[in-house]
């Protein structure tokens, strides 16, 4: 079983609280007068190999791993 420090964790805590402000900056419409905001890549010509590509959700699958933990140990 993982054991999460207190260095590991402010770390995720700033990198997500980082990645919140990006999403939301993307999806606050065109540049205001609030400095400079984050460029979104998008490919022009997509792979076609990648077109059926689903990114998992992190959170949802260590949360599914945990359970099958506990699952498996009762």
């Amino acid at each position: 079983m993982y054991t999460i420090t207190k260095g590991p964790s402010k770390l995720v805590a700033q990198r997500r609280t980082a990645w919140q402000q990006v999403e939301q900056q993307l999806g606050s419409g065109p540049a205001g007068t609030s400095g400079p905001r984050p460029v979104q890549y998008v490919e022009k010509t997509p792979n076609p190999r990648l077109q059926n590509f689903v990114p998992i959700d992190l959170d949802e699958w260590w949360a599914q791993q945990f359970l099958a933990r506990i699952t498996n140990c009762s």
